[in-house]
């Protein structure tokens, strides 16, 4: 036969601390408090605002910058398509 390991027991007395000091209260109206939606609202409409305009900004020099690459590229392509042009120019005058 097995151990009954589920013996029934009287349950453990329940601690409740010795109340000290005496209570105090405070009394509030409803404006004292902090209203959230007044409080908070124009502070997170500043960092949205502010992250949204941060984030423009990047966008509009990556757009800036990857331009400016492309112009660079036209502009060694040119300057690297006229110099061959004036070595022709001058291997045909050496000839002459």
């Amino acid at each position: 036969m097995e151990p009954d390991y589920f013996i029934d027991r009287e349950p453990y007395a329940e601690f409740i601390p010795r109340i000290e000091g005496i209570d105090k209260a405070i009394n509030l109206s409803s404006t004292d408090l902090f209203d959230f939606n007044l409080e908070a609202s124009p502070i997170l409409q500043v960092l949205c605002g502010r992250a949204l305009e941060q984030g423009l900004i990047e966008v509009k020099e990556e757009h800036e910058f990857d331009s400016f690459k492309k112009h660079n590229r036209k502009f060694k392509q040119l300057r690297e398509s006229e110099l061959l042009e004036t070595q022709r120019l001058e291997a045909i005058a050496l000839r002459k």
